[in-house]
């Protein structure tokens, strides 16, 4: 049996435990990842909110979020340097650009596919998907009308679909914004969580999907679970 001593905190921790390289954590997305509606978007990030919440504290945390883009370009601008980080895990939320950018669904499911299956490196890296929020309740959509925020939802309901089977075919985990965002609503709190820009999510809003993702990643088994 290995050797073991007592950290700071006290607790046993074996030769095995304190020679173990730490954790790898990289976060690939948009705007939302990097922190955009914030108010102080280093730190208070959805992804850093869900840093401190699930994971040790000596996890190395790698964001690779860029403001703007969609999946095709985070296939091309992300996806390389996540993969030579060798991460145990991976948190992508990527959708609202590729609405906003008219990608069709059955191309978006390619792209998240792709994104998903190389990020998982044979189920070495666990990985957390977000679906679609509900936009049409976004200020910036409600403004257009009834009909485009019908639209919007109905491709909101549709990207789900496609994110359900990925997530699904790749053995990774789903986060149900979508379902988190209606809640929310029922509850009249969606509002708070919307920021000044009227799209992205206030200080508020990335505390709480930084919460949603760190119960969802609990309940998926935490890091000690990868799934094959």
């Amino acid at each position: 049996m290995g050797a073991c001593s007592r950290g700071l905190d006290g607790a046993q921790q074996s030769d095995a435990d304190q020679e173990a390289p730490p954790p790898v954590y990289v976060a690939v997305g948009a705007s939302e990842s990097v922190g955009v509606g914030a108010d102080d978007p280093r730190h208070q990030a959805w992804p850093e909110v869900f840093r401190r919440a699930a994971l040790p504290p000596r996890t190395v945390f790698v964001n690779l979020g860029i403001e703007g883009v969609n999946t095709a370009e985070a296939i091309a601008q992300q996806l390389p340097r996540a993969l030579e980080l060798e991460p145990n895990l991976v948190t992508i939320w990527l959708n609202v650009n590729d609405i906003i950018d008219q990608v069709a669904p059955e191309r978006y499911e390619q792209q998240l596919g792709q994104l998903v299956h190389q990020l998982r490196r044979g189920g070495q890296t666990k990985v957390l998907v977000a679906n679609t929020p509900e936009i049409d309740q976004l200020p910036v959509v409600a403004r257009y009308g009834p009909v485009i925020a019908s639209l919007a939802d109905q491709r909101v309901d549709a990207y789900n679909e496609v994110t359900a089977r990925v997530v699904a075919r790749e053995g990774a985990v789903l986060v149900d914004l979508h379902a988190a965002s209606e809640r929310a609503e029922r509850e009249g709190r969606f509002a708070a969580l919307v920021s000044g820009d009227g799209f992205h999510p206030s200080t508020a809003g990335h505390a709480e999907v930084g919460l949603l993702f760190s119960e969802t990643f609990r309940a998926s088994g935490g890091l000690d679970r990868a799934r094959g």
